[in-house]
């Protein structure tokens, strides 16, 4: 049975979620500690995240309490460059499918309603890559958990249109226990995953200039 976890955060989704600048460089290397992050922003399902940022980029890290090793755990990263938070995907929105093994990781990027992967290509994964236009990801697993770190160019978070700011979300799913985690919180959702395909339901998130 499907299994929809509860999600608390500090922030509703009326709210802007503030990007908090770190004082100095994290070691970009997969690994999540409160020693290089601070306090977590938020949590997800078993998760506690931030989003940061360092010099001329923004960081979103993540660690998972799992010690019930799955390849597929995963964790979906979405981002509406332009702000104009649309009812489906659009060219400039982004949508990152990390999972536990980043071989099997997707990049998707919006086209007419839909998430479109590289050259089209429903078969594409990430593989040996660990970077693309404008973003990097690390992550590591023990037997503890894993955690994970997606470093993005700090102009993804500076395109938005006159009056609008870009806007995240993100849904998490672990093999075990069977569930799913989003944020934000929606009710009334068919499955986790409509949240990854609905910008207007996504967070507005600042870039301290």
């Amino acid at each position: 049975m499907l299994t929809l976890l509860a999600f608390t955060a500090t922030i509703v989704a009326s709210d802007t979620l503030r990007i908090r600048p770190l004082a100095s460089a994290p070691v970009f290397d997969g690994l999540v500690s409160e020693a290089e992050y601070g306090a977590p922003m938020f949590t997800l399902g078993s998760g506690e995240g931030w989003v940061v940022s360092s010099r001329d980029t923004v960081i979103i890290a993540v660690r998972f309490a799992d010690s019930s090793y799955y390849w597929g755990d995963d964790l979906v990263v979405s981002l509406d460059v332009w702000g104009d938070r649309g009812a489906a995907p659009g060219h400039d929105d982004f949508q990152w499918y990390l999972r536990r093994t980043l071989d099997s990781s997707v990049v998707y990027r919006g086209e007419q309603g839909k998430w479109r992967a590289p050259r089209d290509d429903p078969d594409w994964r990430l593989g040996q890559d660990r970077e693309g236009g404008g973003w990097e990801v690390r992550a590591a697993s023990d037997s503890a958990g894993w955690s994970l770190e997606l470093r993005l160019d700090a102009a993804f978070f500076r395109e938005a249109r006159p009056g609008t700011t870009p806007a995240l979300a993100f849904r998490t799913y672990n093999d075990a226990p069977h569930g799913w985690s989003t944020w934000p919180a929606r009710d009334g959702l068919r499955h986790p995953t409509e949240l990854e395909r609905r910008p207007e339901w996504w967070v507005p998130v600042r870039l301290t200039p």
